[in-house]
């Protein structure tokens, strides 16, 4: 069968994948029409025309491809994907957007150059290197270093590496360009819900400062061991020369100083909320400081803060830091809904994933037996509703912007946990996004009911890049009624 072609949002960039739904790649593109990693912010942030990248493990070019189009045609873009039907569709992606800086090489990456076998998963993206005699593809394997010396032009400012448990040794396979370039790694922390100890370890051990990526805003932060998020999958890591570049640039920063709140912090947070589409419904609450509870108006002047671009990102990172802490221990204290949705939002901006859904599933249990009003001024759960105005109907606001975030936050994507009980009522909802119906679909075509295609995915929006696909029949295990 042929290949889909699939656009993917905010990198003007079309993959071809596998037309099955055992796909992970093709289930999650035709979910949400992006990658579900957040790292890729931070690439459409930092890379710039004539940098190079690496990307080993490139699977069907989630990141090959939309970094190939960053880094333009004065820079370049190695992918090593050693799988032949990966591959095979990797190269494909390259001829449609002629992308001639993707050079793609069929060898997989380790500590010695050698012939080895891929052992084939469920998906491509779960394929995995296995001995030399192991059942598989037969595979050539190579090293960063033999790799720096064959191309000695070849000078990596950003390597991803995705290899499914080789990561170590591929690290130790390219001492010399490490040493030499310095560039910025970004690695896959977890395998099969556990976290990879050693690897951190490892680079520790040869100079590399750990950071995680905030999800709120496209800056590195130092990855603190001790609170690592169940959901986060992916670190980065930077040698003292390249962070402080990095720092200059501010996009990362190196410690989190202390915030403290200017004399007039509160009336400047209420300020800045009132100027959103969605604070309309706030009215008489939000006008003065006097009508919000001290601590509350401080956190959410602290969040302000954040939210304004303009301040330098050490700055913007401490008044997050300090807004988590002071809504944590409100909302523990004197919990309200409208509390408990300005900390969702913080704690998601700030990368506490799992207190994030803590909050949300509180809110859903409130919205249950008492409807949202807009009494107390706070901030969306759901960033998407920052743009929605709810004046309206402040309870269907409030109840579709929790419901449809909860959905979302469960998991990565519906391929790997399905969808809750709410999806149906969600799929119905004026307000709710086209992917909750794409997940509704997707979640029972992958299970064999051979859903019909509503007539909303039939036609494009602003949130629906890929309604031919869905139109023409294409969207596997689904059908067509007139």
């Amino acid at each position: 069968m042929e290949p889909l072609t699939i656009r993917m949002k905010d990198c003007d960039v079309m993959l071809a994948v596998p037309p099955s739904l055992t796909s992970i790649t093709t289930y999650i593109l035709l979910e949400q029409e992006r990658w579900f990693e957040k790292e890729l912010s931070f690439l459409a942030r930092w890379l710039k025309p004539g940098m190079t990248a690496i990307d080993i493990g490139a699977n069907l070019g989630v990141y090959a491809l939309p970094m190939a189009r960053l880094v333009g045609p004065s820079g370049r873009v190695v992918a090593y994907e050693p799988g032949s039907e990966a591959r095979s569709l990797l190269e494909r992606s390259r001829e449609l957007n002629a992308a001639a800086n993707l050079r793609i090489v069929g060898a997989a990456l380790s500590d010695s150059h050698r012939q080895g076998s891929l052992a084939r998963g469920a998906s491509t993206e779960l394929n995995e290197l296995a001995g030399v005699t192991g059942d598989g593809e037969p595979v050539d394997i190579t090293t960063l270093d033999d790799e720096l010396e064959r191309d000695p032009s070849l000078s990596p400012d950003f390597i991803k590496l995705d290899a499914e448990g080789e990561e170590e040794r591929i690290l130790a396979g390219g001492r010399t360009c490490l040493a030499r370039h310095s560039p910025v790694l970004m690695v896959e922390i977890r395998s099969e819900g556990r976290v990879r100890g050693n690897l951190l370890t490892v680079l520790a051990q040869m100079g590399h400062r750990l950071l995680r990526l905030l999800p709120g805003a496209p800056i590195l932060v130092p990855f603190e061991p001790a609170v690592l998020d169940p959901f986060e999958l992916n670190l980065f890591a930077a040698k003292a020369d390249r962070l402080a570049s990095l720092c200059a640039e501010d996009v990362a920063v190196d410690s989190i100083p202390q915030w403290e709140p200017p004399a007039d912090a509160a009336r400047q947070g209420l300020r800045f909320l009132r100027r959103q589409p969605f604070a309309r419904m706030f009215e008489h609450a939000a006008t003065s400081p006097a009508n919000v509870d001290p601590a509350y108006a401080t956190g959410l002047a602290a969040y302000a803060a954040w939210r304004t671009a303009s301040l330098p990102a050490r700055t913007r990172c401490a008044a997050l830091w300090f807004a988590y802490r002071t809504l944590a221990a409100l909302c523990n204290r004197s919990a309200t809904t409208a509390r408990y949705s300005t900390f969702a939002r913080i704690a998601w901006d700030g990368g506490w994933w799992g207190e994030s859904v803590v909050a949300l599933k509180q809110m859903a249990a409130y919205t249950r037996h008492a409807p949202f009003r807009p009494s107390e001024p706070c901030w969306p759960a759901n960033p998407r509703f920052d743009d929605i105005p709810g004046a309206d109907n402040p309870a269907q606001w409030f109840a579709t912007g929790i419901m449809e975030r909860l959905e979302r936050m469960s998991g990565y994507s519906s391929y790997f946990n399905g969808t809750s009980p709410s999806i149906g009522w969600l799929s119905q909802q004026p307000l709710a996004s086209r992917e909750m119906q794409r997940r509704k679909v997707l979640s029972e075509a992958s299970k064999g009911a051979s859903p019909s295609v509503p007539p909303a995915l039939r036609e494009p929006a602003s949130d629906h890049l890929n309604a031919d696909l869905w139109r023409d029949g294409k969207v596997p295990g689904t059908r067509l009624d007139t």
